[in-house]
């Protein structure tokens, strides 16, 4: 996509989260809101029906995107340990069963924490978010101080900050074939669009979580909004810094390559484990505060049993 591509790919992702964004707002700042989250909101506005519609495709969704960030978690740790190319350590064997049981055992993990309480989620939250934040601020510093060098396994170069990549990069040259792709031609605005846009979607995680916040028609708005100008800074430092210093070449062929750039390579790791982390936990969280909104209004059968526990109302 180059520079301008991907900002337009990040321009397009946040105006849909803006707008989507304002509305839950909207909808939040003008009533109660209890647990739920956008279904709550959404079936208070619409009625039953037309939220439980909605609802019940974002509960599967839900339940989806902690699987893929299951996924997420397992694939830079195999990267880094497994046992036949790992680039940190050569321990974890890396067949197709044994990711399975990987994938198995961290799931398993998150819903006991999950099952612990909301209350540990945000705990384990604001230590996750600081080496986030963390990970992602190391990428910029390390474009300035990072010297340049080769990479004699690639047969590639990394030149450090430089106006001649910068312009390189300016600009999208669409191919097939880079490291990771899985499509079997040419690549297109459609196909890195399905890519970029969901790292950008999970704006309404905390709104899912408002049955647990003290004052969420407050909460939602000013948390979601602020988070969107916390993560698009970000994503524009980040892109920026990436298209000034690495080479076309290199992103195509280096799958990690912003962990193969960074001063420090663990700190990278630990940001994709931690980004991970919390998108499962969340996740679950967020699904099962989504269920048991739906069971209580009782508008599919069936489901009742899923209803029981605390309070809807926000304390």
């Amino acid at each position: 996509m180059g520079i301008l591509g991907t900002l337009l790919l990040l321009c397009l992702s946040y105006g849909i989260d803006l707008l989507t964004t304002l509305s839950i707002s909207a909808i939040a700042t003008n009533g109660t809101v209890k647990g739920g989250g956008a279904y709550y909101m959404i079936s208070r506005s619409l009625g039953v029906e037309f939220g439980g519609s909605i609802g019940v495709i974002f509960y599967i969704g839900q339940v989806l995107n902690s699987s893929m960030n299951v996924a997420g978690f397992i694939e830079p740790l195999l990267y880094n340990f497994n046992s036949e190319t790992g680039m940190i350590m050569k321990i974890l064997p890396a067949s197709y069963w044994y990711q399975f049981l990987y994938c198995t055992v961290f799931l398993a993990i998150c819903t006991f924490v999950a099952l612990i309480g909301s209350s540990t989620v945000s705990k384990a939250g604001t230590y996750l978010c600081i080496m986030l934040i963390i990970s992602t601020l190391s990428i910029p510093v390390s474009v300035l101080f990072r010297k340049p060098f080769e990479d004699l396994d690639l047969g590639t170069f990394y030149t450090g900050l430089s106006w001649t990549t910068f312009k390189e990069n300016l600009y999208p040259n669409f191919t097939k074939g880079a490291a990771g792709s899985q499509l079997n031609g040419v690549e297109n605005f459609n196909d890195l669009f399905g890519i970029f846009f969901p790292a950008t979607a999970g704006i309404l995680a905390g709104a899912s979580m408002s049955g647990d916040l003290k004052n969420p028609s407050k909460s939602i708005p000013k948390g979601t909004l602020d988070g969107l100008l916390v993560t698009f800074t970000c994503y524009f430092l980040v892109i920026i810094s990436m298209g000034a210093a690495i080479p076309r070449d290199f992103l195509y062929k280096d799958v990690q390559v912003i962990q193969t750039v960074n001063l420090s390579p663990i700190i990278i790791l630990l940001g994709e484990m931690s980004t991970s982390i919390f998108s499962v936990i969340v996740g679950i969280v967020g699904a099962a505060k989504l269920l048991q909104a739906i069971a209580r209004d009782e508008i599919l059968p069936g489901l009742k049993m899923f209803g029981v526990g605390n309070k809807l109302a926000s304390s």
